[in-house]
């Protein structure tokens, strides 16, 4: 075999075990994010949709900090998008201690669902959204610094 197939072989096995170690990572990420209780944002613990509705699968999860503000998303894959955003909605109200910030007509898909709340560090506020379809659900935590007031 010449040298420089030799190597061009090499190369390709490095690369496609680079992605192998990366999808395993990520695999892992992804199903200790649906295994999880809860969503932790610095000392705010908000429950997960697994806590409140039960395990759901989760196709995407991920985090980020941006000009002082912090991420995390996570989407679901379900059958049962509506009845779970109603549950999810109604926990986040109650005992979540969250407000919708927007009306919310689970009626119109595709859609979006906002709500807010005081974070339990000073002078942060958490915000959430979910957008979803018939088929899926992607929760968004925002945390980063305001203040939140109902009129």
């Amino acid at each position: 075999m010449k040298k420089g197939l030799k190597v061009f072989l090499i190369v390709i096995a490095c690369i496609v075990g680079l992605f192998v170690v990366v999808s395993i990572i990520a695999s892992i990420a992804t199903n200790k994010a649906a295994n999880a209780d809860e969503y932790k944002l610095g000392d705010d613990v908000i429950k997960s949709v697994k806590a409140v509705v039960g395990e759901r699968d989760v196709t995407a999860v991920s985090t980020s900090t941006k000009n002082g503000v912090k991420t995390k998303s996570y989407t679901y894959k379900s059958s049962s998008v509506q009845e779970d955003l109603v549950s999810y909605v109604e926990y986040l109200r109650g005992e979540g201690g969250f407000s919708l910030t927007a009306d919310m007509d689970l009626s119109h898909v595709p859609g979006t669902v906002q709500l807010a709340k005081e974070s339990a560090e000073e002078g942060q506020v958490i915000l959430l959204y979910i957008e979803y379809t018939n088929f899926d659900y992607a929760l968004t935590l925002q945390k980063g610094e305001g203040t939140f007031t109902l009129n």
